[in-house]
C-alpha cells in the first residue's frame, strides 16, 4: 500500500502547468454545495500523511454522500464517503496534507477542462467565486496523460471501497417510499414546485443509518483499517477487485436499496 500510495503522491502534479490563483480563498475546501467524494484509500493515505487513525479521520473529517445517478430523478443515488467542509485538513491557504490528500482534490480544476461540458460549470452557482473554473488552464499532453491515469485509479479505488464496505459497487438506495419525509416543511415555489435542498436529502439518509446494524457494520470495517494486518488484506482485495472492474460488464447494477425503518432492504432496481 505504501508503495502505491507513493506512485499516485508524485502523480497529483505531474506535468501540471496549474497552481491556485493567489487571491482564491480555497472555496473548493469550503464550499459545501461542492461534493467532494473520496474512498477508503483517500482515508487511509489521509492518516498516514496526518498520523491520525482511519477510524478517528471517519468520524472528525467525512460525512455520507447520496449521489444521484439518473438526471431529474433526486430520490435513486449511491451511497459515497465525502470530505465534510470546510475541509478538516485546510490551514489557512494550504493544505496540512497535500501529498497525501484525496485524488478527486488533486483532480480538481484540471480533470473539468478534459470535458466539452465544462463550460457548463461556469453557470451553476457553486462555481460563481471559483476563478480557477473560470479561466482554463493549460493542460499538456503529459498533463493529459497523467489525469487519465489519475482517473482510472480514482474509479479502482471506489469500486475497491465500495465492496469492502458495502459489498457490491455501486451501493445504490431508492429513497421514493421516504420521499414525503424528505419534503416535510418544503415552502413551494411560485410555480408549484418544492425546491429540495440536496443536504436536506442527505440527511434523510444519515439519520435513518446512523445507529442501525448497517452503519454499526461499516464503522466496524473502517477500525479494522486502524490494524496493520487488516490494512495489508484489504491491499490484497484491491489485487481482485482490480480484475472484477476489467471483466464486470457496464450493464448498470441491477439491486436498489429502500428503507424499511431503518433497515435497508435490497430490491431489484426499477427501470
Amino acid at each position: 500500500m505504501e508503495s502505491y500510495l507513493e506512485e499516485r503522491a508524485n502523480l497529483f502534479n505531474a506535468g501540471s502547468e496549474f497552481s491556485c490563483p493567489e487571491p482564491c480563498e480555497r472555496h473548493g475546501c469550503k464550499e459545501p454545495d461542492l461534493h467532494v467524494a473520496i474512498s477508503l484509500v483517500d482515508l487511509v493515505s489521509l492518516s498516514w500523511a496526518s498520523g491520525e487513525k482511519v477510524s478517528c479521520l471517519f468520524k472528525q473529517s467525512c460525512k455520507l454522500g447520496f449521489d444521484p445517478v439518473r438526471e431529474g430523478d433526486l430520490w435513486l443515488g449511491r451511497l459515497s464517503l465525502e470530505l465534510k467542509k470546510p475541509c478538516f485538513f485546510l490551514k489557512g491557504k494550504t493544505c496540512a496534507v497535500y501529498r497525501g490528500r484525496p485524488i478527486s482534490c488533486a483532480l480538481f480544476p484540471e480533470a473539468f477542462f478534459l470535458s466539452e461540458e465544462w463550460a457548463s460549470a461556469l453557470r451553476k452557482d457553486v462555481f460563481r467565486n471559483f476563478p480557477c473554473v473560470r479561466t482554463p488552464c493549460s493542460l499538456p499532453p503529459r498533463r493529459r496523460e497523467v489525469l487519465g491515469q489519475l482517473m482510472a485509479m480514482s474509479a479502482s479505488e471506489t469500486f475497491l471501497s465500495d465492496f469492502f464496505l458495502f459489498g457490491m459497487s455501486p451501493f445504490l438506495i431508492d429513497l421514493k417510499n421516504v420521499a414525503g419525509e424528505g419534503l416535510e416543511g418544503i415552502p413551494l415555489s411560485d410555480d408549484g414546485k418544492a425546491r429540495l435542498p440536496h443536504q436536506r436529502i442527505e440527511l434523510l439518509v444519515t439519520e435513518r443509518l446512523f445507529g442501525g446494524d448497517r452503519w454499526k457494520e461499516w464503522e466496524g470495517k473502517i477500525e479494522q483499517l486502524d490494524r496493520r494486518e487488516a490494512l495489508d488484506r484489504f491491499a490484497e482485495m484491491k489485487n481482485w477487485t482490480d480484475e472484477i472492474l476489467i471483466r464486470t460488464k457496464q450493464d448498470g447494477p441491477a439491486v436498489a436499496h429502500m428503507f424499511e425503518g431503518k433497515r435497508l432492504i435490497a430490491n431489484p432496481l426499477r427501470k
